[in-house]
């Protein structure tokens, strides 16, 4: 119990010093545990992911070692002071040895053989004890001068070694995290240049040596190689986990094909409350797809037109023609027919440049304003033109096996848009969608089926097709079973 007190109540004497010395001795530690975790793993998070996870591994190892290491710090000096008490007998006798030379000899003659008086051996035993006195003050005085001493030496020893240290440490961990994104960067830019000269092998060996370490775009990269399936089976599954990996660094592309995942019930389940989530994410960063995304939303499900504005006039003013349309449409609903067409006109432009240059995309909107008349003058042989040119495009990426091309040119063979209707042509697109898994491609084949159309009838497996399509959350497949009570 007294050894308690006395702990506690040198805790709170000395509680500034104790703290430095943990502190500085922690935080060494600690940097020292995490540029070990980096060299190791040579996880490329960014130097302000290196600076954060030192300073809360810091935090995290003085918050739970500090008692200890200042209890423990207390007990020894405790046992120190113990221990120089024991030796006090020793300076006992040599303060009475300073005494004994300092007081007059009895014995001694004087250099006369007068007798001296009573006040003159007065005199000389008060100049004695003062001698004594000022000996032991100037002993004292010098002991507790040479151990501050010795402790201020101590603590600023400590203090410039540690701070020397962990400078040293926090230097190392950046020039590491720099190698180490430098060296991934390089990697993931040879697979880039892999990738676009058609290289997959290459191109994937890459990516995943660049997203083991961490990087978010050699992630996204390698899970829209397992979603095309280039260079390896497709797997959407996988894909989506790649994607994930990478929007949880923020990565706006990778937020945005998730969201499409979310919609599309890809490689997950149907949630469009998540597919809104990662586009609001990804339109902060400005990301024009998913700004458009957010906004066709507020227009046709919220009705929400002057928030969908407010939303989609910045990627509109920064040139994305998407943008543009959704303006136009949403001013349109406002019943502001001059802002529409202001925008329309604009969006025809924009779209025309892209579509010069073989975007399916761009064609089908391009040829949809011309069919329309929508901020150009309706002209229908225009429209035809781009509509057989979107088709073409279509056909090559469906040939390529991209589902949502094979739905939109599937629709096109059942409506006879761009190409000679052919409802047979229409099937065997949705049907190459829905083998694949794809929700949209399920329902469109079980609608067909069901109907007979392109197909012989066949009401069960219409059924069949359309309720996969529902159970992964397709609007029109649930809304077409119940509109035939089934």
């Amino acid at each position: 119990m007294k050894l308690l007190k006395e702990v506690f109540r040198e805790l709170s004497e000395n509680c500034i010093t104790i703290l430095l010395d943990c502190f500085l001795a922690l935080l060494f530690l600690g940097a020292g545990f995490h540029v070990c975790y980096r060299l190791l793993y040579r996880n490329p998070a960014g130097i302000l992911g290196y600076l954060i996870g030192t300073a809360l591994l810091v935090v995290l190892v003085s918050l739970l070692s500090f008692p200890v290491i200042a209890v423990c710090s207390l007990i020894m000096d405790h046992l120190k002071e113990k221990r120089n008490g024991k030796n006090g007998d020793g300076i006992d006798s040599a303060q009475e040895d300073a005494e004994t030379s300092v007081m007059p000899d009895p014995d001694r003659q004087p250099d006369t053989d007068r007798p001296l008086s009573a006040a003159e051996l007065a005199a000389i035993s008060a100049s004695g004890a003062a001698e004594v006195s000022s000996g032991e003050d100037v002993k004292e005085d010098s002991a507790s001068s040479g151990e501050e001493s010795n402790s201020h030496g101590y603590s600023c020893s400590l203090f410039c070694i540690l701070f020397v240290l962990l400078i040293i440490l926090v230097i190392a961990g950046l020039y590491v995290s720099a190698d180490s994104s430098s060296e991934t960067k390089k990697t993931f830019d040879a697979g880039l240049t892999a990738y676009e000269q058609e290289d997959y092998p290459a191109a994937l060996k890459a990516f995943l040596s660049a997203a083991e370490k961490g990087h978010a775009g050699a992630q996204y990269r390698f899970g829209v190689c397992y979603y095309d399936g280039r260079g390896v089976e497709k797997d959407w599954d996988a894909a989506f986990r790649w994607f994930y990996e990478a929007a949880r660094q923020d990565d706006p592309d990778a937020l945005y094909r998730l969201g499409l995942c979310y919609e599309q019930a890809v490689g997950t389940e149907r949630d469009m409350e998540k597919a809104l989530i990662c586009w609001g994410r990804a339109a902060k960063f400005g990301h024009a797809d998913a700004q458009c995304k957010v906004g066709e939303t507020l227009i046709t499900v919220a009705k929400e037109y002057d928030e969908a504005i407010e939303r989609l006039r910045k990627p509109a003013e920064q040139g994305s023609p998407y943008a543009m349309r959704l303006l136009a449409f949403a001013y349109e609903c406002k019943g502001h027919a001059d802002a529409a067409d202001y925008w329309y006109r604009k969006s025809v432009g924009v779209f025309r440049k892209s579509a010069e240059q073989g975007d399916p995309r761009a064609e089908f909107e391009l040829a949809g304003l011309y069919r329309d008349g929508l901020g150009v003058r309706k002209d229908s042989a225009e429209a035809d033109k781009w509509f057989t040119l979107a088709a073409k495009n279509y056909l090559v990426a469906s040939e390529r096996g991209d589902p949502e091309a094979q739905c939109t040119l599937g629709g096109l063979y059942q409506k006879g848009i761009g190409v000679e209707q052919n409802e047979a042509e229409a099937v065997k697109w949705f049907r190459a969608a829905a083998e694949q898994g794809f929700m949209k491609g399920k329902a469109l084949l079980g609608m067909a089926l069901f109907e007979g159309k392109g197909v012989e009838k066949n009401e069960a497996e219409g059924v069949r097709w359309l309720r996969e399509a529902a159970e992964q959350g397709d609007p029109a497949a649930e809304e077409f079973l119940k509109s035939h009570g089934k």
